[in-house]
């Protein structure tokens, strides 16, 4: 390998055949330190390079499951809505047919009923007087003693 100087003049330069004066020395456990952190480097960077992308996975995994759930979300609104909407339906038509002209039309035209007349109307008659009286039950005497004697503490006391 030919080593060329520059010098000042504008002339080429021209090969110099004396060997640079400073020679490094080889040193084996240098260049294992210099390889080992390299090594190092490269493992960390696989391995954070590893790391983002799960991360990304997640954030994107994550994104996924909100979409769906909101997506349930509405649909189930959707049906609450439906049913509240055929609710209201049933209720008026509950209403309908429970009106006074709806019943008086299905019992003449269904049931064969015909309205009253005041021939038909008759009227009756029920005692008041009736009154059940429950007799006293016989009492021996022992309960007549205690019944007295109850009722004398009774009056003592006040």
């Amino acid at each position: 390998m030919a080593i060329y100087e520059r010098s000042g003049s504008t002339s080429p330069a021209q090969p110099s055949s004396a060997p640079p004066s400073y020679q490094p020395k080889h040193n084996d456990q240098i260049e294992m330190g210099n390889n080992q952190g390299r090594r190092g480097s490269a493992v960390k960077l696989i391995l954070g390079v590893f790391i983002g992308f799960g991360m990304l996975g997640a954030v994107i995994y994550s994104n996924v499951e909100l979409l769906q759930i909101s997506n349930q979300i509405t649909q189930t609104e959707k049906v609450y809505t439906d049913l509240q909407s055929e609710n209201v339906r049933m209720q008026s038509e509950i209403a309908s047919n429970t009106s006074s002209k709806n019943i008086q039309e299905y019992a003449e035209n269904v049931l064969g009923m015909n309205p009253l007349d005041q021939s038909q109307v008759e009227y009756v008659q029920i005692q008041t007087n009736d009154v059940v009286e429950i007799p006293e039950e016989e009492q021996n005497i022992f309960v007549r003693i205690k019944l007295w004697f109850d009722s004398f503490v009774e009056y003592l006391r006040g």
